[in-house]
């Protein structure tokens, strides 16, 4: 075989490869997806989170009076003027102390369990803000689905009617009809033009939007994927939704903050141990004992000038403010859920009739398109508004669509449903 002919077969195979070979395409977003990069690059999380380890640490805090404490300490201090026979002319000091609180009546496991309910509460505070991140992102997609929805049948929309006039104008040639009636299409046309416009504004915000959720702002080429059918109206206990269990948490922390207030008119009783020594002679005094001591002191409030009796009122004060406040999140969320099975209820009835208002819709235009051609009694008026409202219904169908899922993402987030 001559050279030239083997790389033109080289370069036959190498074209027939490239041909061959399958694009690789991205797959289209779908709704988990954008949930998950949502939860991973959204701030609130973060926020909740740190919060979160604040209590943590505040617990920590809490818990400490619990133990004893143990600290070590060392002093030589020298000055002009003492006895040399019992100071050395100094002070010489090594001790190690622990001091340990025996009884406070329960004040400070009231301190720690008030600290614990306050640290669950913002634990729940974390499934809170990621539930409404699902929420915020759900939302998002279902107008980007709307939006490119409507695009796509206002598009249609317009190719339909810039073949309506090309007709009327052909019509108009030949004195079937008036240069209004041809007038009165370009109109309608204008108009079908002009909603598409706006319809593709929109869907370049929603685009945004979503980008800018997961994570991939500028891109205006977003791909998601479609969904088909309505998802279920989910239910749930109320009880167990985490804004009504922090309140219970809250209640509770202030219930606890007030046994603590209380402790703090009984009397309280300490003991301290110490060893080591104190002056000139360290190796007598660390071989009695190893100059070990003790001490114990009970102390008990007798007047403060009502300072014990502002902690209780404060502490009181948590508590009716944490229960009204929980009486109101119940209130807010089972109107919410209410008002949110309601609207689901409507959409679904709203999809029925225009599932069946479509076909007619659209016959009753056919119809009075070929009445108006074949030179019935139909008018240019009765065409446009027939399908003017075949039209509207079109559309009106993706609107249904986003008022159920977004009362779907309502009722989930209320329920504190993370996926």
């Amino acid at each position: 075989m001559e050279p030239s002919c083997r790389h033109l077969s080289a370069a036959v195979l190498a074209t027939a490869i490239l041909c061959w070979t399958p694009v690789a395409r991205a797959a289209s977003i779908t709704l988990s997806d954008a949930i998950d990069r949502a939860l991973h690059v959204a701030p609130s999380v973060d926020v909740a989170a740190a919060s979160s380890d604040m209590s943590v640490a505040h617990v920590r805090e809490q818990r400490a009076p619990l133990f004893p404490t143990i600290g070590a300490g060392a002093e030589y201090y020298q000055a002009p003027g003492y006895n040399e026979v019992v100071t050395n002319r100094g002070l010489s000091a090594a001790m190690l102390t622990l001091d340990y609180t025996a009884w406070d009546w329960g004040r400070r496991r009231a301190l720690l369990r008030a600290a614990e309910y306050v640290n669950e509460a913002s634990r729940l505070g974390v499934t809170a803000a990621r539930a409404q991140i699902v929420f915020d992102t759900s939302i998002a997609y279902f107008d980007l689905l709307r939006a490119r929805g409507e695009q796509r049948a206002l598009q249609d929309s317009l190719e339909r009617m810039t073949r309506y006039v090309t007709t009327i104008q052909a019509l108009e040639k030949s004195g079937r009809v008036i240069t209004n009636d041809v007038l009165k299409f370009r109109t309608a046309r204008d108009s079908a033009e002009l909603a598409l416009d706006a319809a593709r504004s929109n869907s370049e915000r929603a685009t945004a939007t979503l980008g800018i959720l997961i994570g991939e702002p500028n891109q205006p080429d977003l791909d998601i994927a479609s969904l088909t059918g309505l998802p279920p109206e989910p239910s749930g206990d109320l009880a167990q939704s985490p804004v009504m269990q922090a309140a219970q948490r809250a209640i509770a922390s202030a219930n606890s903050q007030i046994e603590a207030a209380k402790a703090e008119r009984l009397p309280t009783f300490q003991v301290a141990f110490t060893t080591g020594f104190v002056g000139i002679d360290p190796p007598e005094t660390v071989s009695h004992n190893f100059g070990g001591s003790y001490d114990g002191v009970m102390s008990l409030p007798i007047f403060d000038g009502g300072l014990i009796a502002s902690h209780i009122d404060q502490a009181k004060a948590k508590a009716h403010s944490a229960t009204a406040q929980a009486r109101q999140a119940e209130y807010i969320l089972k109107k919410r859920v209410a008002d949110a099975s309601l609207r689901y209820d409507e959409a679904k009835r709203q999809l029925d009739i225009l599932l069946r208002a479509q076909p007619t819709a659209d016959d009753n235009f056919g119809l009075t398109w070929s009445r108006f051609l074949g030179g019935g009694s139909a008018t240019m008026l009765e065409v446009l508004d027939a399908y003017q409202q075949a039209e509207q219904l079109r559309l009106q169908h993706f609107d249904q669509e986003f008022n159920a899922r977004e009362a779907v993402a309502e009722t989930s987030l209320l329920f504190g449903h993370t996926q």
